[in-house]
C-alpha cells in the first residue's frame, strides 16, 4: 500500500509557520539595525571585542555556529532530530525570490517536531528549534539589508556569508546528533547542504551512522519500480545522488532498470561500500571525539558508514550487499516517535491562486488549480525560499 501524502494538519501547521517566519524576515528587512544591535549585545555579553581583522559581530557568529553546546538537547531529553532540504511550490505559501509560492521543508519538519512534542515532550527537534539554529534564524542573515547593516563585505560579511554559516551550523548539528534521525526530504540534491554536509557527518557520527537514517518520504514516484525498490531504500538515498552524473556516486533512476541483475548489485553495494571507512574511524575514534567528516559537493568522502541496512517495514526490501551488516551504534529508545512515511505532496489540491503576472484579465471560464510539486530552491542551497 502506498503512503499517504502529507498530513493536512502539518500542511495548515506548517504554512502558518512559514508566513509568520515569511513577515518576521520583512521586518528584520525593514529595520537591520535592531537585528545587528542585538547581536552586538549579544557578542559584548560574551566577552567579545572588535578585532584587527574581525568585529566582534563577527567573532560572536563564528563561535555561534559551532557551539555544540547550544545544538544539543535539554538533559535528559533524548530527541529524534530532524533535517531537512528544499520543499514544494503552493499556493497558499510566501513567495520565494523567485516569487513562487514555495513551502519549505523546514516548516513541515518543525510542526512534525511541533506535534511530536505535544504528545511526548522533549522527543523531537530540528535545528532551527535548538538554542543555537533559533538564534542564528533569528540573524536574518538571508536578508541583504541586515548584511549591509553588518558591514558588508568589507566587514567580512560577503553574499555567501549566510550560506557558510547554515553550512557549518548544520555539520555541527550532525555532529552532535544521537540514534534515529529523520530527513525531510525525498533525496539529497547535490547543491544542498543536506548532501554536501548533513549526510556525511551522520555517518561518520557513531551515535548515528547509515543505519539510523531514515527519509521521511518514499523515493520519487516517478522512478521507475526496480529503481524505487533497490536504490529508493534508506541506505542508498543517503550514499547516492541522483541529480548530476558529473558528480561520484550518481545512480541515473531512469536508466538504472536497464542493467542486467547483477550490475545493479555490484553499483549498490559498491556506493554503500564507500560507507566502511567511516564506521571503521568512528569505531576507533575516542569517546566524545567525533570522526572528521569530508564534506563538498561530489566529493568520494569516507564520511560514510557499513553496507546494506534494514529498511523500515514500510520501504521496499534493499539490494543485498556484499559487507556485513554491522548493528546501529545507538538503538534508539524512543519507542513513541514512529518515523513519518509520506509522499511528496499534499492530499487535496490548494485553491489559492498562484501569482500572476499583471496584465489583461482573462476570460471566463473554469479555473484551472495549481499543480504542486517539489522544486529546489532559486539558488540551489537551503535558504529562504
Amino acid at each position: 500500500m502506498s503512503p499517504e501524502p502529507i498530513p493536512q494538519d502539518i500542511e495548515q501547521g506548517a504554512l502558518r509557520r512559514a508566513n509568520a517566519r515569511h513577515e518576521a524576515a520583512k521586518q528584520a528587512s525593514r529595520n537591520p539595525k535592531s537585528i545587528v544591535q542585538r547581536i552586538s549585545e549579544a557578542a559584548a555579553a560574551a566577552g567579545l571585542e572588535d578585532g584587527r581583522e574581525k568585529s566582534k559581530e563577527r567573532l560572536y557568529i563564528d563561535q555561534l555556529i559551532e557551539d555544540r553546546s547550544k545544538l544539543k538537547p535539554p538533559p535528559g531529553t533524548h530527541p529524534v532530530s530532524a533535517f531537512w532540504s528544499y520543499g514544494l511550490e503552493h499556493p497558499a505559501a510566501p513567495p520565494n525570490r523567485d516569487n513562487v509560492p514555495f513551502l519549505d521543508q523546514r516548516f513541515i519538519a518543525e510542526e512534525w517536531a511541533h506535534q511530536q512534542n505535544q504528545q511526548e515532550p522533549g522527543s523531537a527537534q530540528t535545528l532551527e528549534t535548538t538554542p543555537g539554529g533559533r538564534e542564528l534564524d533569528e540573524m536574518f542573515l538571508w536578508e541583504p539589508n541586515v548584511i549591509k547593516a553588518l558591514g558588508g563585505q568589507q566587514a567580512g560579511f560577503g553574499p555567501d556569508f549566510a550560506a557558510t554559516c547554515w553550512q557549518t551550523i548544520s555539520g555541527t548539528y550532525a555532529e552532535v546528533a544521537e540514534g534515529e534521525v529523520f530527513v525531510f526530504a525525498d533525496t539529497a540534491n547535490t547543491r544542498s547542504i543536506l548532501h554536501q554536509r548533513e549526510l556525511s557527518t551522520l555517518c561518520a557520527n557513531d551515535k548515528v551512522g547509515l543505519d539510523n537514517i531514515r527519509f521521511v518520504y518514499e523515493a520519487p514516484a516517478t522512478w521507475p519500480e526496480v529503481t524505487r525498490t533497490e536504490a529508493g531504500t534508506n541506505a542508498v538515498r543517503t550514499v547516492a545522488q541522483f541529480d548530476n552524473p558529473a558528480l561520484p556516486r550518481y545512480i541515473d533512476p531512469y536508466a538504472y532498470p536497464a542493467d542486467e541483475p547483477e550490475v545493479r548489485k555490484a553499483k549498490v553495494d559498491s556506493l554503500l561500500a564507500l560507507a566502511a571507512p567511516a564506521q571503521e574511524a568512528a569505531a576507533v575514534a575516542a569517546p566524545g571525539v567525533e570522526a572528521p567528516a569530508v564534506t563538498g559537493p561530489g566529493v568520494e568522502s569516507p564520511a560514510v558508514e557499513t553496507p546494506v541496512v534494514k529498511a523500515p517495514a514500510a520501504e521496499a526490501p534493499a539490494v543485498e550487499a556484499t559487507a556485513a551488516v554491522r548493528e546501529p551504534a545507538v538503538q534508539a529508545p524512543r519507542k513513541s516517535v514512529r518515523t513519518p512515511l509520506w509522499q511528496v505532496g499534499f492530499d487535496h489540491t490548494p485553491t489559492a491562486a498562484r501569482p500572476s503576472a499583471p496584465g489583461p484579465a482573462a476570460g471566463a471560464g473554469a479555473a484551472v488549480e495549481p499543480v504542486l510539486v517539489p522544486r529546489p530552491l532559486g539558488t540551489g542551497m537551503d535558504g529562504p525560499s
